[in-house]
């Protein structure tokens, strides 16, 4: 395998993956996956979250410092889906941390790498 020496990521990629999992209500969990080269994409897992052949998956909650996240299968109203909508999109970019552990959702040794963000334009 590749060893990944950066992550580079679209911030609002982890604002969407955090939304679908705290706010939509999509079956399967969503996932940032990071490419051998640094580069990311969100996946859904279905069944399980599980390790790519190549790369590796991480949840985005690994992205971001202490946001005070509900459990993911709790039961909420709608207004605090609604507070909550409102909070990962405005709190979500401040919190975003400067490097990521590759190895935060699987076992193996701490494997801390960079994170550069960027925003897709058209």
């Amino acid at each position: 395998m590749t060893e990944i020496e950066r992550v580079v990521l679209d911030p609002d990629l982890v604002v969407t993956a955090l939304q679908q999992k705290y706010v939509d209500s999509i079956p399967g969990e969503p996932a940032i996956r990071v490419t051998p080269d640094g580069e990311t994409e969100m996946v859904i897992y279905d069944d399980a979250f599980t390790q790519p052949e190549s790369g590796v998956a991480l949840r985005p909650e690994r992205f971001v410092g202490d946001l005070d996240l509900p459990d993911p299968d709790a039961e909420l109203d709608d207004e605090e889906i609604e507070k909550l909508a409102e909070r990962l999109g405005s709190e979500v970019r401040p919190e975003l941390k400067d490097e990521v552990d590759l190895n935060a959702d699987h076992e193996g040794d701490e494997d801390v790498v960079p994170v550069e963000y960027h925003k897709n334009d058209p």
